[in-house]
């Protein structure tokens, strides 16, 4: 089938600054694609490559896209290389935009709390919310400093709630070594990239020598470097941002063969993206954990944030999303 083809770039502030290990990240930007085949019917994409992590730039995704131009067949669209996993998700999703679900599943939501000591200010009215599992960036701070605040969290969580910990590769081995002796035989699911992503030898034994739970997320972009990790014989968790990974009928494929321990999350990526994900989530059995998108108001626009996410999520959140209007805001 052969397809028009459209692209247009965005670049949208945060409402505000999203502290990692990484530093602050102010702004998203990104790529919108849309595809109509000869019966009129239109899908829409999103292109959004985080270079840091280890995806395309977002120059090369733009240069694909022209490329491709006006027009492209799905033979062409298949052969985007596989190095450029957010173009090729962006694709695969545009072609199927337009699926409807399949059955009218429900699943859990993490929520993200913020960097330092103002997590425990925000966990009142995440708790009220109804939230069950709390996702807190580490590494951002001083180590003894964070460790008393993760004391106090510990002590504000209701025994039911499950808490993550994601040190975005923020520490070194001895750092990482601290964190997991306080962790262990504490109520922590899991502590996610503790060290770099190439470090495989401090990551391979951290996970030996401590009995918590470890997740990779930036060693994992795509699935190449997931089934690296499995061949390892790593056996813990893999935090996967679908929007870096390529198509998601791969990404679903390697999960239901494999049985990986799976954590879906979210890339900042606007309401667009966000929903080809999660649509495929309710529709497919890719994990058993809460999903990673309880990222809140990024954007502080509706257009490019969605409806409110809460701690479940259902069809009707993704119904409530008009790709076409944030196609038409960027005209």
């Amino acid at each position: 089938m052969a397809y028009s083809f459209q692209f247009r770039r965005y670049r949208l502030p945060l409402r505000a600054p999203l502290r990692t290990a990484h530093g602050a990240w102010t702004e998203r930007e990104g790529i919108l694609l849309r595809l109509q085949d000869a019966t009129g019917r239109a899908g829409y994409g999103e292109i959004a490559p985080l270079p840091w992590f280890g995806t395309e730039t977002l120059p090369a995704a733009e240069e694909i896209c022209r490329r491709l131009g006006a027009s492209a067949a799905d033979e062409v669209l298949d052969a985007v290389p596989a190095r450029f996993g957010c173009v090729r998700f962006a694709v695969a999703e545009a072609r199927r935009q337009t699926a409807k679900l399949a059955t009218p599943a429900r699943l859990p939501v993490a929520t993200l709390l913020p960097a330092g000591r103002e997590a425990l200010a925000a966990l009142p009215g995440k708790l009220e919310a109804g939230y069950l599992s709390f996702k807190w960036k580490v590494a951002v701070g001083a180590v003894d400093d964070e460790l008393g605040i993760f004391d106090d969290l510990l002590a504000a969580l209701p025994a039911y709630a499950r808490l993550r910990l994601d040190a975005n590769g923020g520490w070194d081995r001895r750092q990482a070594a601290k964190w997991l002796a306080r962790c262990a035989e504490r109520p922590v699911e899991f502590v996610e990239q503790p060290v770099q992503p190439g470090d495989e030898a401090a990551l391979l034994g951290l996970a030996e020598d401590y009995p918590v739970t470890l997740a990779l997320d930036e060693s994992v972009t795509g699935l190449a470097s997931a089934q690296h990790w499995q061949g390892l014989g790593w056996r813990g968790v893999f935090v996967i941002k679908p929007a870096l990974a390529g198509p998601l009928d791969e990404l679903a494929s390697w999960a239901a063969t494999t049985k990986a321990d799976l954590v879906v999350s979210s890339a900042i990526e606007t309401a667009l993206g966000r929903s080809a994900i999660l649509r495929a989530v309710l529709t497919r059995p890719l994990t058993q954990r809460a999903l990673g998108f309880g990222v809140g108001d990024i954007f502080g626009d509706r257009r490019w944030d969605g409806p409110f996410l809460g701690p479940v999520l259902d069809a009707s959140w993704i119904n409530a999303i008009k790709p076409e209007d944030m196609w038409t805001a960027l005209n």
